[in-house]
């Protein structure tokens, strides 16, 4: 199965201290780079498959909104399991295979900052996508159209100092665009909106109230290049996060963790070095991942650890086989 699992949204790898900064900053439902090597990819076959996503992160110092890293000691780091499940149907709707997936992930973190050290575990918001549709244009190019729903389903308590979810819900229209030749080039690419809601117990930093913080919307892109030669495929993965629309606290435009109320406007990029090997059925893929700059946020380093696996597929009807339709 060369093509196993098409990656849309994706676990929150890490949370956000209620001390040094707002909760919100820097966080979103959706870490961009995430998808790796899968991004656009799908089996061509009906059944149920699956992947499993280990991760680490480490992740030191906070940036203002021009990049500068500010003398504020703060360190996080989160290691986490995801198990993504996605439904591959037999037939065609408009010339478009259809999937459905649901993604659960699990994450546990860790937070120096200058209010303390903190630990937190928990689920993140799943990921429900009712209905993917991909197209292949020719036997090396596909497209694809989805829509990624993130409820707010992850562990989160105003009481607490850390937390794993960021309580409010996230809507990602995601498209995806992959050419991929089994025995050379291979280049992906996927915008997806990040249309996000409310937070309604975000905890004011200064006072201990709560406060609704509502995160800006964004634009999210994941990227993957690479080459096959044989069963390795050598290449890069990464993902850019652009804010487009500020965060508000109780309808007012959001100080940063610098003190500048500019809107808290996240933006950044990451990328790193993969390898994948193509074990038949199984697919097994390692990528590292540094953030190379950000604003309203922090600087992370990222270890992938990915298996993709078919769970389920019927049998072929009789009389079914090599050259026969």
């Amino acid at each position: 199965m060369k093509q196993v699992l098409k990656l849309s949204a994706m676990m929150l790898l890490v949370g956000a201290a209620n001390g040094a900064m707002a909760a919100e900053n820097g966080v979103t439902n959706y870490p961009a780079g995430s998808p790796g090597v899968f991004v656009g990819a799908f089996p061509p076959i009906p059944g149920l498959f699956a992947i499993s996503q280990t991760s680490y992160t480490s992740a030191n110092g906070l940036y203002d909104g021009s990049g500068n890293k500010l003398p504020i000691p703060f360190q996080l780091s989160a290691v986490s399991e995801t198990a993504r499940f996605l439904a591959s149907y037999p037939g065609e709707f408009f010339g478009a295979h259809v999937y459905s997936q649901l993604v659960v992930p699990y994450v546990h973190i860790e937070n120096s900052n200058p209010g303390g050290t903190f630990q937190a575990n928990g689920f993140a918001n799943l990921t429900i996508s009712p209905v993917i549709l991909n197209w292949a244009l020719s036997p090396l190019q596909s497209v694809t159209l989805g829509l990624d729903i993130m409820p707010n389903t992850g562990t989160y308590s105003p009481s607490k100092p850390l937390n794993v979810g960021t309580n409010y819900t996230t809507i990602s229209p995601v498209f995806a665009y992959r050419y991929a030749d089994p025995k050379g080039f291979e280049f992906a690419i996927s915008p997806r909106l990040l249309l996000n809601g409310t937070n309604t117990e975000s905890v004011n930093v200064f006072t201990g109230g709560l406060q609704q913080y509502r995160s800006g919307d964004a634009l999210a892109v994941d990227f993957t290049s690479g080459y096959n030669v044989g069963a390795w495929k050598l290449g890069v993965v990464g993902g850019y996060i652009q804010q487009y629309a500020d965060d508000t606290v109780n309808g007012i435009k959001a100080f940063n963790a610098a003190g500048v109320q500019d809107g808290n406007r996240l933006r950044s990029l990451n990328f790193g070095p993969s390898v994948t090997y193509n074990a038949g059925p199984v697919q097994i893929n390692l990528n590292y991942q540094h953030t190379f700059y950000v604003e309203n946020g922090t600087k992370a380093d990222t270890v992938w650890a990915n298996v993709a696996f078919p769970i389920w597929v019927p049998a072929p009807p009789p009389g079914a086989g090599p050259g026969k339709h």
